[in-house]
């Protein structure tokens, strides 16, 4: 009797009908992997030079702007701030969806974090609002 040898068409112990890679999903290169990655790296890398360049802008002397954020009750280098936050929650959001992985999340990450955001909105707004229309009795520097 001889002992069975291993041949090319015989199958792997471990029960694949392939081995390497390919029996576990992981296909094409590096490369094809960090694609998105790569993308929102340079994203954010061209959104922080926005912010740099956006931060030389005097906002208050540009004609719409004045009119509109005194809706809300932003005057002056506050506009400047007001456009740069936006900036920056764009790049933050990129960073939470693609580098946190929330997109491949289910819903009950994304309700706590709508209802975060939606607080932290109106903490902001309340805090816009009092800012706009001080209380008159307080001795703040800046009334």
């Amino acid at each position: 009797m001889s002992e069975p040898s291993a041949t090319a068409d015989s199958k792997p112990a471990h029960g694949h009908e392939t081995s390497g890679h390919e029996a576990h999903g992981h296909h094409g290169s590096l490369f094809a992997h960090a694609k998105p990655y790569i993308f929102v790296g340079v994203l954010l890398f061209v959104f922080t030079a926005i912010t740099v360049g956006l931060s030389y802008v005097d906002f208050a002397d540009i004609k719409p702007f004045p009119g509109v954020f005194a809706l809300i009750g932003v005057h002056g280098f506050a506009i400047n701030i007001v456009i740069g936050l936006f900036v920056a929650t764009f790049k933050v959001c990129l960073v939470g969806w693609y580098f946190m992985h929330l997109k491949q999340e289910k819903s009950n990450i994304w309700r706590p974090l709508f209802f975060t955001f939606f607080f932290v909105t109106g903490l902001f707004l309340l805090f816009l609002l009092g800012y706009s229309d001080p209380i008159p009795t307080t001795s703040h520097p800046i009334h």
